[in-house]
């Protein structure tokens, strides 16, 4: 009696791959089949109509498939976007078709190509002053220490300084490899601290985890808390503001240090009390591209930069959701990810917990999911609890 057929399906380019050499498919094959295998969805914005119906007919016929807004084929809008869908191997064919060419279609052509390049990334290479940090495979793990009164989660705990510097060791010990110390409570509704108070604050913790060898960033908007931090041994700015203080991107750039960018509308004393948009995704991806090219264009080295697309910073609960189940798309932008999810309000939201503290399994799912849909980098309070997690997504995922 013969076995009966049986029907797989395989969930993954790489298990695919894996998968051809078990059933004894010739390299060579596996080599033309590959790049077949890889399907891409890439939406392009602010095309004129005649570039959007050259890209479809193109697109077309090759096998692939588009979709432009109404009124495109009889030029009736100004401006559109498209959803070009197909194969790498189709979407290799349709850049070497549109390079070269007028009306621009070279420039969308290198577009296309760049989105490419950088959505298969796994590893980067984060330039700093006098050395460079490896971001990937493995999600590195930036602990976060509150030195101030009102912060959400820790308020207070940490405001003495040798307070401070034992939670940062515990932290490293815990495998937190940067340490993120902010001086002003970013918290919804939180009230603005003036610098000199802020560097109070922060630099005598810098100073002492510099001498330990720690590598620290500091969470600021302000450049003159930013220069006054790099001057005490902080290695690397964080700032929520995408550098909104005029001189925050010279003192960034002269110092050479790797700066995270990140999407908030408006400040944290406003940031929540308009949580709608009408197009997420595309507003915060088109924010933080904004914010890398005037970053480069005021001397930030493009190898220097992270993106955060701002978790909790201006979102309502189902946005936050939305951007953590497709952060994999910021990866468009070059640059490393950043996810921060830790003990938020939405999670809260979600799960019934509260108080803070109690959003620790929420936060660790959260941590698990952002690592697997992309994230390089998350900033959490439960650094040993948030590391294990991203060791298992990583695995999952084959980014181990």
């Amino acid at each position: 009696m013969s076995s009966p057929v049986r029907c797989l399906e395989i969930a993954s380019f790489e298990t695919s791959r894996a998968e051809m050499d078990r059933v004894g498919v010739d390299p060579s094959g596996a080599a033309i089949m590959a790049p077949k295998q890889l399907h891409y969805n890439l939406k392009l914005e602010g095309l004129k109509p005649a570039q959007a119906n050259i890209l479809k007919q193109d697109m077309l016929s090759i096998g692939g498939e588009a979709a432009v807004a109404r009124g495109v084929a009889s030029c009736s809008v100004v401006s559109s976007g498209a959803i070009v869908s197909g194969t790498l191997r189709q979407f290799e064919t349709l850049i070497d078709k549109l390079k070269g060419q007028s009306l621009g279609l070279g420039e969308i052509a290198a577009a296309m190509r760049t989105a490419l390049d950088n959505r298969a990334l796994k590893v980067y290479e984060l330039k700093g002053a006098g050395r460079s940090y490896a971001i990937g495979p493995a999600a590195v793990i930036m602990g976060i220490l509150n030195v101030t009164p009102d912060s959400f989660s820790d308020g207070g705990r940490f405001l003495d300084p040798g307070a401070a510097v034992e939670r940062a060791l515990e932290m490293a010990s815990d495998g937190a490899d940067w340490i993120d110390i902010g001086g002003e409570s970013t918290r919804p509704g939180a009230q603005e601290v003036l610098a000199d108070e802020e560097i109070k604050r922060v630099v005598p913790v810098i100073e002492a985890l510099s001498k330990h060898g720690l590598v620290v960033s500091i969470d600021t908007m302000k450049a003159s808390v930013a220069e006054a931090a790099i001057g005490s041994g902080a290695a690397i700015v964080n700032d929520v503001s995408a550098l909104s203080d005029p001189r925050m991107a010279s003192v960034v750039a002269k110092a050479g240090v790797p700066v995270i960018l990140m999407h908030m509308r408006g400040t944290p004393r406003t940031m929540q009390l308009d949580t709608a948009y009408a197009d997420l995704m595309s507003e915060v991806y088109g924010y933080l591209h904004s914010a890398v090219e005037f970053a480069a264009s005021n001397g930030i080295d493009p190898r220097s930069v992270i993106v955060d697309p701002g978790l909790g910073f201006g979102k309502s609960a189902e946005g936050n959701f939305e951007i953590l189940s497709r952060l994999r798309e910021f990866k468009s932008l070059g640059a490393p990810v950043l996810a921060g999810p830790s003990r938020k309000s939405f999670i809260g939201r979600m799960t019934g917990a509260v108080a803070p503290g109690d959003r620790l399994a929420g936060t660790i799912a959260a941590c698990a999911l952002a690592v697997a849909n992309g994230a390089s980098i998350l900033r959490v309070h439960d650094v040993k609890e948030a590391r294990m997690a991203a060791m298992v997504a990583a695995a999952v995922t084959g980014k181990s």
